[in-house]
């Protein structure tokens, strides 16, 4: 049972444990870290696992003047802002916001604030001024800024520039992020393992992911290692794996016993909570889906589906936007939204996302904030069929055998399409007609 539940309780600072979380922050300002993985953990943790927590707990920091739980929530404004607002009231005040923290010396904070100069993003366009942020974001040596700054001045764009003086100097210092950096240029498997391992051992915990993924087929056992190695320090794609292979049931996996492993859901769960809050996407997806059909061991919860459908770091990735803008069509687990919803998924459709065309031939068969048109529907299930996805043509196949406003019923037709579905999906193409048309209803799928 939870010890805490978040949405029964109005102040975090009442927690027992909020005193700790509060500390773990002080130590992220102080070591000008962006690292949030002790913080979220903790969170978690002390809230039974409602990730709904996170914003109030940083919420309650921020009022008391935490650069690091202020930077928290103003990035939640600015992640994921369409080119037509960059420059809205809301976005403008949330910049002047972080130009506050930035003042307060925060470098993960300063170098956002270079990012909204280059970009335009809440004050206008400034590559010098962004150049100077940047400069100032360095002055104290932090890793982080440093290998931005080789970067963006085009000090280290080959592997070869680990010999040029401002590189060397920073491999010298220990900076993992240059050593990551390299390790992504070299032109060698060795020469990458070399600067992977140089880079594990500062502390990278990407780079211990890499060298587990590297050894995951060969050296399962060492893999897993590696692996635990890089969850420790909060690595986002070793959390969603070692997550995934802990809260799955896939027989098919061979890693999870050859690695010695046992399977433990609830520690995967928590670790894909925790990979999401960190805006990791596939992490994101996967919760948000597993709430909406009740799997993984959950129950149906609209609500924290459309949560996981709407954190800020990844609202953009068109299959995130494509699920959120599906349940604002439906209502669930918001209030619907049919305007907003399908301008999200024209959005996603656009940019060539197959599944938001599947979602907007949802919207036009049933009508749902717009006219009903199963032509046009039956236009973007084609759409989506070309672009990879060939349970389309099974709906195809639905809508097409039952016919619509301005599409006759063709049974013959719709069988064409259910063939050309089973070439990529065998028999499952027929299963997959057969109970649509034997439930007569079309549950769309985010």
């Amino acid at each position: 049972m939870p010890i805490y539940n978040a949405a029964e309780q109005a102040a975090p600072q009442d927690h027992p444990r909020y005193g700790e979380f509060s500390n773990l922050l002080k130590k992220q300002v102080e070591a000008q870290s962006a690292d949030y993985g002790a913080a979220l953990d903790l969170v978690l943790t002390a809230n039974g696992e409602d990730e709904r927590a996170i914003d109030r707990w940083m919420q309650a920091a921020a009022a008391k003047g935490n650069a690091a739980a202020e930077r928290w929530l103003i990035t939640q404004t600015l992640s994921d802002v369409p080119l037509d607002k960059l420059l809205s009231p809301e976005v403008r005040a949330a910049y002047q916001k972080l130009d506050k923290v930035a003042a307060k010396g925060y470098v993960p904070a300063m170098l956002d604030k270079t990012t909204c100069l280059e970009l335009g993003l809440g004050v206008a366009k400034n590559s010098e001024a962004a150049r100077k942020a940047l400069m100032e974001a360095c002055r104290g040596g932090n890793f982080s800024a440093r290998v931005q700054w080789l970067i963006a001045t085009k000090r280290l764009e080959s592997f070869s520039d680990k010999e040029k003086p401002e590189v060397a100097s920073e491999i010298k210092r220990g900076n993992h992020y240059v050593m990551l950096r390299l390790a992504n240029l070299a032109t060698s498997a060795k020469d990458k393992v070399d600067w992977l391992t140089q880079a594990a051992e500062k502390g990278n915990g990407d780079a211990y992911f890499a060298l587990s993924a590297l050894s995951s087929r060969t050296q399962p056992k060492q893999s897993a290692i590696l692996l635990n190695e890089a969850v420790r320090l909060y690595a986002p794609d070793a959390l969603f794996t070692l997550g995934t292979v802990l809260a799955t049931d896939e027989p098919s996996n061979k890693f999870i016993t050859e690695a010695g492993l046992e399977r433990d859901p609830a520690k995967g769960l928590h670790l894909l909570r925790l990979a999401a809050a960190m805006g990791h996407a596939q992490s994101c997806l996967l919760l948000g889906n597993a709430y909406y059909n009740g799997h993984l061991g959950l129950a149906k919860d609209d609500a924290r589906a459309y949560h996981y459908f709407s954190v800020p770091q990844v609202a953009g990735v068109s299959a995130i936007a494509s699920a959120r803008g599906l349940l604002l069509l439906l209502g669930r687990g918001v209030k619907q939204d049919t305007a907003k919803a399908l301008e999200i998924l024209n959005r996603a459709a656009k940019v060539g996302f197959p599944r938001a065309s599947m979602h907007l031939a949802y919207a036009y068969y049933m009508g749902i904030g717009v006219k009903a048109d199963a032509r046009r529907a039956a236009d973007y299930l084609s759409e989506a069929a070309a672009m990879g996805i060939p349970g389309a043509y099974v709906y195809l196949a639905y809508i097409t055998s039952k016919g619509g406003e301005g599409l006759p019923a063709d049974k013959e037709q719709a069988l064409r399409y259910v063939r050309l579905a089973a070439m990529d999906m065998g028999d499952q193409a027929q299963k997959l007609y057969d109970r649509l048309m034997a439930s007569g209803e079309w549950i769309p799928q985010p």
